[in-house]
């Protein structure tokens, strides 16, 4: 092996320890950690005319990957709604993460299989994963955010809560103003990782 394909590992397993710290960062309650998650995905998977991912540098390309897609080429693959009237954010999104895959091809995993839409659009894991990484905060912060990705941030696609309750103390959350779930990109990101780190313990691409 080369010293230049030795350094290429090194870099991918790099790349798979960030996500398994930053997806364990998730889980305890850190959700900002999911840019982080963007950020590796992109390094790892992302091939431009100018950059090169260290699938295409360690010959994983025609590598196959596992999606936990159900079928709704949505989000409603990927997450759960959870409801809890006592917080100030009554409606949140979870990451349904699961034990059940199929395997897809690493092209039709990062840029063929839909797993968001928005007004009439269907956008894939490499759209929602660069908007997070280059514009969103993962690597880059733009002045302005592509439109289905402010609508992914909206919540606006899922159930909304409106309340007219009655509390003891002060209200958790505005009352008679309907709520949307904030952190749907934050969960699919969370979801994309679970696949990724499955993918790798599956295949045994450096991962613990």
């Amino acid at each position: 092996m080369s010293m230049s394909q030795f350094r290429f590992d090194q870099k991918f397993a790099e790349q798979i320890g960030y996500l398994q710290r930053s997806a364990q960062h998730f889980d305890d309650g850190r959700e900002d950690e999911a840019l982080r998650l963007a950020t590796s995905l992109r390094v790892l998977l992302h091939d431009t005319p100018k950059s090169v991912s260290l699938f295409t540098y360690t010959g994983r390309k025609g590598a196959k990957l596992l999606t936990s897609s159900r079928g709704f080429r949505d989000w409603k693959d990927y997450l759960a709604q959870e409801i809890n009237l006592s917080s100030p954010q009554p409606v949140r999104m979870k990451p349904l993460l699961g034990t059940q895959f199929k395997e897809l091809s690493v092209d039709d995993w990062w840029d063929s299989e839909p797993v968001f839409q928005h007004g009439g659009v269907e956008y894939t894991r490499r759209q929602i994963i660069c908007s997070a990484a280059n514009k969103d905060g993962g690597a880059h912060v733009d002045a302005k955010l592509q439109e289905y990705y402010e609508g992914l941030l909206a919540g606006e696609c899922a159930i909304g809560i409106t309340g007219d309750l009655e509390f003891d103390g002060p209200t958790p959350f505005p009352q008679n103003v309907t709520i949307y779930p904030s952190n749907a990109h934050l969960a699919l990101l969370r979801q994309f990782a679970h696949e990724m780190l499955k993918s790798a313990k599956h295949y045994g691409w450096h991962v613990s």
